[in-house]
């Protein structure tokens, strides 16, 4: 027994192995997993991972990343927030109380997640641009921080657990689950809407505004930003200062000098390269897409030999077109009066270009939109809650009421009111069903009066049934008497002419003919409860042993079998009647005996048993009975094998007698049977209570 444990668990790792090997399992497995919702602190733990990867490295990365990637990444925050409000499994208790868990809760991972996001923009080196503001030049301090992500994470975690919590209602009653759509309908309208509308403002906007910014609108104010610096410092602070102004990390002052204009996001406005020539075309310095060699004349294959050589107004530009467009992509602005040096602008505004800056602009504007929709999303679905849920609830409960009269109209068919009935005043699939609901019931309401007149008929006719048999059996008990007395004369008076063998057989027919009627009578007398018993403590042990004792010999002498008693020691009295009992055991050896061949042996045994009682048994080692007839074995008249019995005596009578009289004695009787080994009959009596 001890390895049975063992050999489970190794049953159970072998079928976890043949699962995990079955093609898609490992998926399946984690995605179990992560919707199965935990606890406070795991929940706590897994969820501030992920929020900060998703926040941190992307930001630790925004400029590579860009705009709007950056913002598009950092979004992913806000389903991470909806995750954690379904993750946190619920709590137990009051309302209050899970309540305060929930709050709790979104406190500790504010605090968390806030402290992490504020570090990073504040340490991190490298800085990006998050809804066109530079992080770097927020200069949030930390409770400012908390307090704005703490809105943001709070607004939307805890308008999803709303949601969750109204459809957690819904899967208890149907009502709640209707209202909850209508619901939910309101706030994706709240969400969709707009979103589709800012989607549909920022596709048209390509067709108004340019996607890429013309060289002739950033050139000018370029030239005026340089114009004061680029005599100040020296050639080789000048590249480094180009190069910082096309990757939008310097500042320019104005040529007023008392306010800083940033000229940024030159990549992203599709300029390919500025340069910086000296009025005898050399190049000062150079930034972007393939820069020119600082200190070199211009090359001749860049084109712009003919673009410097014509003349230009003072603060004026001259732009460039292509060879193969009709689009200017290059603009050309003297520093100042033109002595010191020229400013050129190139951009790239081929089809690449523009489909990248056209998309860039339609998820910018989107997400832009999107995340003050989402700060207000708190305060929409609480002003939504009343209307949605008021309406909702009365359209919902105009069609639950009638579902609920359904359910009550069925709740009495099922417990036996026949006559419940729906009312069927619509058309639609409710009162369809209540239509039919009725037609079920009143064919059920038929059907259950004729049964109940046919079961009123048989038991009429049973009882009818039994009367005779009680009264024929009772009224050939005085004919057979007679005729006994008659055989007994005769064979006083005769018995020296008459036939041995015949009166022989004539007495035996009698014999059966007498047990028979008896067995008819007591089974009509125990049906119609009219047979005496008289239940008092009977020594079930000493009986046995004395039927035993009493049918041993003749068994021996006319069978050649054995016939053997065990009682257990300290046997309880059992409840009986002792005539009954005898005659219930004498019944049931005798049955033993007539399927039991020369050499067999029978078995009485006597124990106590469960629940207060006492078992007694009678085993064989005879034919058997076959499953087929095991069931009908206590049955009247049945025969399994029609010819054995006839053989061996019995007219099916006596098993039907001894389940009879056991049940009147508030006992029962059982029988197992195994084909060519033999059967055990078991009858349980209850103990005798002690006086």
């Amino acid at each position: 027994m001890q390895r049975f444990p063992a050999v489970a668990n190794e049953i159970a790792v072998q079928d976890q192995a043949a699962a995990g090997a079955r093609p898609g399992a490992g998926v399946r497995a984690f995605w179990h997993g992560a919707l199965r919702r935990v606890g406070f602190w795991r929940a706590m733990l897994e969820l501030s991972l992920i929020s900060n990867l998703v926040f941190v490295l992307p930001y630790a990365g925004a400029r590579r990343l860009g705009s709007p990637w950056l913002e598009l990444l950092s979004y992913l925050g806000m389903a991470v927030y909806v995750y954690a409000a379904w993750r946190l499994e619920e709590g137990r208790g009051g309302l209050l109380r899970r309540v305060a868990r929930v709050l709790s809760w979104l406190l500790i991972y504010v605090l968390i997640n806030g402290l992490a996001g504020w570090l990073a923009i504040t340490y991190l080196p490298t800085k990006g641009r998050f809804l066109g503001i530079r992080l770097d030049e927020l200069n949030l301090t930390l409770g400012a921080y908390l307090v704005s992500a703490g809105f943001v994470i709070g607004s939307v975690f805890l308008s999803a657990r709303l949601l969750l919590a109204t459809w957690g209602l819904g899967t208890r009653r149907l009502r709640w689950r209707l209202t909850f759509s209508y619901l939910l309908i309101g706030v994706l309208t709240f969400f969709l809407a707009p979103i589709t509308l800012l989607l549909y403002l920022a596709v048209a906007s390509l067709f108004v505004v340019p996607t890429l910014a013309p060289p002739r609108e950033l050139a000018p104010q370029l030239a005026a930003a340089l114009a004061p610096t680029a005599v100040s410092v020296s050639p080789g602070q000048l590249n480094a200062l180009l190069a910082g102004i096309f990757d939008g990390s310097t500042r320019l002052p104005l040529p007023a000098g008392e306010e800083l204009a940033e000229v940024s996001d030159i990549g992203s406005a599709g300029v390919r390269r500025l340069t910086l020539v000296s009025p005898d075309g050399t190049v000062l310095a150079s930034a972007g897409r393939e820069p020119f060699a600082v200190n070199e004349p211009l090359p001749p294959e860049a084109g712009l030999d003919l673009l410097l050589r014509q003349p230009v107004a003072p603060g004026g530009c001259i732009e460039g077109y292509p060879a193969d467009g009709l689009v200017p992509d290059t603009a050309a602005c003297p520093l100042g009066d033109g002595s010191t040096a020229t400013l050129i602008v190139e951009s790239n505004l081929d089809s690449s270009a523009q489909v990248g800056a056209a998309f860039g602009r339609v998820v910018q504007l989107t997400l832009l939109g999107t995340s003050l929709l989402l700060n207000l999303a708190a305060f929409v679905v609480l002003a939504l809650l009343p209307i949605s849920l008021g309406v909702g609830y009365l359209l919902a409960r105009g069609l639950t009421r009638r579902i609920e009269r359904l359910d009550a109209a069925a709740s009495g068919l099922a417990s036996g009111r026949l006559d419940s009935r729906v009312a069927a005043d619509s058309q639609d699939e409710i009162g369809r069903l209540g239509a039919t609901f009725n037609i079920m019931a009143a064919q059920l309401q038929e059907r259950e009066r004729a049964l109940a007149e046919t079961a009123a008929r048989a038991e009429a006719l049973l009882r009818a049934n039994k009367r005779l048999v009680a009264d024929v059996s009772h009224e050939l008990r005085n004919p057979l008497a007679t005729l006994h007395g008659y055989l007994e004369a005769l064979d006083q008076e005769h018995g020296a002419t008459l036939p041995r063998d015949d009166m022989r057989v004539i007495r035996g027919e009698m014999a059966r003919l007498t047990a028979l009627v008896e067995d008819l009578f007591t089974l009509a007398r125990v049906e119609a409860q009219q047979l005496p018993l008289r239940l008092g403590p009977v020594d079930a042990g000493a009986l046995v042993r004395g039927l035993a004792d009493t049918l041993a010999p003749l068994a021996r002498r006319e069978r050649e079998i054995e016939l053997l008693a065990q009682v257990a020691p300290g046997l309880p009295q059992a409840l009986a009647d002792p005539g009954r009992l005898e005659q219930v055991l004498r019944n049931l050896a005798q049955n033993a005996l007539r399927h039991t061949p020369p050499g067999g042996i029978i078995a009485f045994e006597a124990t106590p048993g469960p629940d207060a009682s006492v078992v007694i048994t009678v085993a064989d080692t005879g034919v058997g009975i076959e499953p087929d007839d095991l069931p009908h074995v206590f049955e009247r008249f049945y025969r399994g094998d029609s010819s054995r019995a006839r053989e061996t005596g019995g007219a099916g009578l006596g098993l039907a007698l001894v389940r009879e009289l056991v049940a009147a004695m508030g006992g029962t009787v059982s029988v197992e049977s195994t084909p060519g080994r033999g059967s055990r009959f078991t009858v349980v009596l209850r103990q005798a209570p002690e006086s």
